[in-house]
């Protein structure tokens, strides 16, 4: 019974770790290191800028043609000039930053939108050095499986209780076998 449980409990670790990874929670991974990552939630339309391996971001300007974004949300990462409009989310500070801008893009975006709806999306990691663009990695709540069709990825909360109950279905087994 005591291998069958640390079996189950394996498993179990297994499945998180796996489901979290095929999430996309891992965003550093993702694109150019060389190159500051703007990454975009698409179930809350949070928006992130990650800097992965480089310098770091002193300033960046994303703007659309739609006023698509939500400049209520609008949070400063840069301690410096910033601007916050419908059309246009601007930052610039001498010293670099990095992190969550708020929840300031539309939501449901996949990265075809995403790249449609941003007509500037530069980002400067130091004095003097060119702009660059965002590499834009887009978090959603499914994934492409092998067969080419998406299917929903488990949050973390329902796999543990998926565990729970089949613990504690070992645990009823194997009383009712020992009585």
């Amino acid at each position: 019974m005591k291998q069958s449980l640390a079996t189950l409990m394996a498993i179990a670790a297994v499945l998180v770790f796996t489901s979290v990874a095929s999430a996309g929670l891992t965003p550093s991974e993702l694109g150019d290191p060389a190159i500051p990552d703007l990454i975009y939630d698409s179930a809350t339309g949070e928006v992130t800028l990650d800097v992965d391996a480089s310098p770091g971001i002193i300033g960046y300007s994303l703007q659309n043609a739609t006023n698509s974004f939500i400049p209520g949300n609008f949070t400063p990462i840069l301690v410096g000039v910033s601007t916050a409009l419908t059309s246009q989310l601007e930052e610039a500070a001498l010293a670099s930053g990095s992190g969550s801008i708020g929840l300031v893009f539309p939501t449901g975006l996949d990265l075809a939108g995403l790249t449609s709806l941003l007509t500037v999306r530069t980002v400067s990691t130091s004095l003097g050095a060119p702009l660059l663009d965002f590499d834009l990695v887009v978090l959603s709540a499914t994934t492409t499986t092998t067969t080419g069709t998406t299917a929903p990825i488990p949050e973390p909360a329902t796999i543990t209780l998926s565990l729970l109950g089949a613990v504690g279905l070992a645990l009823y087994s194997w009383r009712r076998r020992r009585s």
